[in-house]
C-alpha cells in the first residue's frame, strides 16, 4: 500500500499522465498486433486513483 501513498504525493498531471500513457501504449501495442491486456489494467486501476481525494478537495494538501 506504500505505492498509493505515494502515488497520491505526486501531482494530478503526473498521475493522470502516466495513467493514460499505459493506456495509449497498449492501445498501440494492440493496433501493431499484440494484446498486452496488463498495460490496460494497470492504467485504469492508477486512473481511478488518479483523482484528487476529498482533503485536496478542500484545499488541503500534505
Amino acid at each position: 500500500m506504500n505505492f498509493f501513498g505515494w502515488w497520491a504525493d505526486q501531482s494530478p498531471w503526473l498521475r493522470y499522465g502516466v495513467a493514460l500513457l499505459l493506456i495509449a501504449i497498449s492501445t498501440v501495442i494492440f493496433f501493431a498486433g499484440t494484446i498486452w491486456i496488463w498495460g490496460w489494467v494497470a492504467g485504469v486501476v492508477l486512473l481511478l486513483f488518479a483523482g484528487p481525494s476529498s482533503s485536496e478537495k478542500n484545499g488541503y494538501r500534505f
